[in-house]
């Protein structure tokens, strides 16, 4: 009786809602429309109860008014948007709700879509709910990749149909919204943009964190409250960079502790909170450095003790915005902060020219660093107070549309004052080497007339000398120390145990770089995926730091191919490798600096149909069978990943491959083909295929570590005296 009831109300209400809904223009959404757009037709209602529903709020559709006579928006109602949609599209299109796209955010957001036909559909909650990705759909912390639930409002609008959305709002007091037209977004192309956020958030954490690592180095090696001071700053720089909302979110924060949705009994949630205290702890530490770098509490005391009251203020600045839930406009209450920052930094840019002028000659490194700071910080606070960002014109694609956000410019502001403030460290470093050079020469000028004492006095400034170049000697093995982490953690790439037990009769290799790091690599698919697997070899452009840095993207990319399941055949995998290769160095654009990529292969083994499926670039195949017989299978002569588009005459090709119980397989890079050398006294040529070949041959029915270990014997007594020229790599195994 209840549920009868309950369909004929809504069925009433829906009827009350097409009947009084009819003066509302629906939004025609058709292939013009972008992919980020707003209705302004939108109509309001307030509820000044905040206990109102759907059902009643879609009976009072009259009372709604058009969004621009509503007045003062308050944090103590709720709002009711309506508006429609008619789609001229010739098919279906998945569309999502974006509260957040309205200046700054709703605390809470409820939509529901009404459909033509009466069918009322409750979308997921939104609002600045601790929940802060733009365009992931995945919370790390608490979901499996496997688990299927978008967190984002996503609807269907479907071919010809008209919907009417009614949300209810609700907004916090410190970053209240500008206005009632909500983001809509073409679901699919938005989710395309977010290789550009973690390209975007990765570059910029990589430059915080190697600049953190110089700065803590720095402050050890001198321990003056300037490297200090300049330590402090850049880790919360980089705890900002990890904290503040751009596009993709705080991914690196979900990746310690779940930050989503955590209320911490105040307006802010866990996420939010943790952005603002960095980006404050940033400011301030900035300053503090600024003045000892400068060294105005001796030259300017007045304005170091005005500094002293401005921190002070921002951290009483800072405790409201965290706890205080207040009724205040958005001038009231980030004018009083506003104003100070700007004043301070752009005093503090004065005061560097004055002590350029009064003989500090570093400072001119101080006033270019600061430039793209005060640009960046400007752009992010006249944000705040609702004027509009010069990023705003920039296209709603691409790069453009992440600097449209005005937290991923303040994060790019830091990281390009810390690029060059850098510069300034180091120049301040050389300037008071300088200035120690010189007092040892004005010293040495004055030996002839000095005593013994003086001579003692030039012995001490010598040792001193002797110091600063054992602290240089110590920085070059700290950079000798770092490649050799970088390759422990190229190794520990390397397949796993877990990914080869049980897979084959017998495995070995030898990974041999040339510069301890390289751009060789040997790959298999997880362990976790039944049925048929994946080994990969691939030979990168260069080697070194170069090289290993393009494994790592190959290695990646290998990983995203093959995420899921290993059905994948091998020359899509390798077509999406050459993707991957070439969008992930921005090869694919006519600007790029950089033509580079590398050869591979992927072998897809079936051990049930006993059969190999074999696709390579450049790099061959060779099976070894019981009566020794070695047969070559040959690799397309192409490459992946440049600049040049593979030609369809030269793509991969699939070789299917059947083979017996303890048949040999054998996977070498041309490192070791075409390494140099021979017998002393006889002309060099490379190691070359036909011997490699005839010792495979000599050791059939011989285990994989048993063929490796020869191999090796081989190659060094080949090799002789002779440099290595590339990485080397072989694979061995049987099935």
């Amino acid at each position: 009786m209840i549920s009868i009831f309950l369909r004929i109300s809504v069925i009433v209400t829906a009827w009350l809602w097409s009947c009084c809904s009819l003066a509302q223009t629906a939004f025609v959404v058709d292939g013009n429309t972008p992919i980020m757009f707003s209705d302004k037709q939108v109509k309001v209602f307030v509820d000044d109860s905040k206990r109102m529903g759907l059902n009643e709020a879609m009976a009072r559709l009259n009372d709604y008014k058009p969004a621009a006579d509503i007045g003062k928006l308050s944090p103590y109602v709720n709002y009711w948007v309506s508006q429609k949609l008619m789609s001229q599209l010739p098919h279906d299109r998945l569309f999502r709700i974006d509260p957040t796209n309205t200046g700054f955010n709703w605390r809470s957001a409820d939509h529901y879509v009404v459909r033509a036909d009466g069918k009322i559909e409750q979308l997921r909650p939104q609002g600045a709910r601790g929940n802060h990705n733009d365009l992931a759909d995945i919370n790390p912390f608490t979901q499996r990749i496997d688990d299927n639930l978008s967190q984002f409002a996503v609807f269907t609008l479907h071919q010809g149909e008209e919907v009417q959305i009614f949300s209810r709002l609700s907004m916090p007091g410190s970053f209240p919204a500008k206005h009632f037209f909500l983001g809509i977004y073409d679901h699919a192309s938005y989710m395309e943009l977010r290789r550009y956020g973690l390209y975007l958030e990765g570059a910029l954490l990589g430059v915080l964190f190697a600049l953190c690592i110089f700065s803590w180095y720095s402050a050890f090696q001198h321990r003056d409250a300037t490297s200090i001071s300049y330590g402090v700053w850049l880790f919360f720089g980089l705890t900002q960079a990890m904290t503040l909302v751009i596009h993709d979110g705080q991914r690196i924060a979900e990746m310690f502790f779940n930050i989503e949705g955590i209320d911490t009994s105040g307006p802010q949630y866990l996420s939010t909170m943790l952005g603002n205290v960095a980006s404050y702890g940033q400011t301030m530490m900035y300053v503090v450095f600024a003045r000892n770098f400068l060294e105005l509490k001796k030259y300017y005391p007045r304005f170091y003790q005005f500094t002293n009251v401005w921190i002070a203020w921002e951290l009483i600045h800072l405790s409201a915005l965290l706890f205080w839930d207040h009724d205040l406009s958005q001038p009231q209450f980030w004018y009083p902060v506003f104003f100070p920052i700007i004043g301070v930094l752009f005093s503090i840019y004065f005061l560097a020219f004055l002590r350029f002028r009064q003989g500090l000659s570093i400072a001119k490194f101080f006033m270019v660093a600061m430039v793209p700071y005060l640009c960046f910080r400007s752009v992010f606070l006249l944000g705040i107070l609702g004027l509009p960002s010069p990023f705003s014109f920039l296209p709603s694609s691409g790069f453009g549309l992440f600097f449209q956000n005005s937290f991923t410019n303040q994060s790019f502001g830091v990281c390009c004052e810390a690029l060059i403030m850098a510069l300034a460290v180091i120049s301040r470093t050389r300037w008071l080497q300088d200035e120690l050079a010189n007092s040892i020469q004005a010293q040495s000028d004055l030996m002839a007339n000095q005593n013994k004492v003086l001579e003692e006095t030039v012995a001490l400034r010598t040792s001193e000398l002797a110091q600063q170049h054992q602290a240089l000697d110590e920085a070059h093995q700290l950079v000798v120390g770092s490649v050799n982490y970088a390759s422990r953690l190229q190794r520990g790439q390397l397949p796993r145990n877990i990914r080869i037990d049980g897979r084959f009769d017998s495995f070995a290799s030898m990974w041999e770089p040339r510069d301890t790091i390289g751009g060789d690599l040997y790959w298999i698919s997880s362990s976790q995926h039944d049925g048929p697997f994946i080994l990969s070899v691939a030979d990168c452009t260069g080697h070194g730091v170069p090289g290993a840095m393009l494994s790592l993207l190959v290695s990646n990319s290998l990983e995203r191919i093959y995420a899921n399941d290993t059905m994948e055949d091998p020359v899509s995998a390798l077509l999406s490798l050459d993707h991957y290769v070439r969008t992930g160095l921005n090869q694919d654009r006519a600007d790029s600096e950089s033509d580079d990529g590398c050869d591979a292969t992927v072998l897809r083994i079936d051990r049930r149909l006993q059969r190999v499926e074999f696709a390579g670039a450049k790099i061959d195949l060779f099976h070894v069978n019981k009566q020794g017989v070695v047969t070559r299978h040959m690799a397309q002569r192409t490459s992946l990943g440049y600049q040049d588009m593979i030609a369809e005459a030269d793509k991969p090709k699939v070789n299917l491959i059947s083979y017996e119980k303890g048949d040999v397989f054998a996977i070498v890079t041309d490192g070791l083909t075409d390494q140099v050398g021979g017998e002393p006294g006889k002309p060099k040529v490379s190691y070359g295929y036909r011997r490699l070949e005839n010792l495979l041959s000599a050791h059939a029915n011989h285990t994989s570590q048993q063929v490796i270990d020869a191999l090796r014997q081989d190659f060094t007594h080949w090799q002789g005296n002779n440099s290595r020229r590339d990485d080397v790599t072989a694979v061995v195994f049987s099935l």
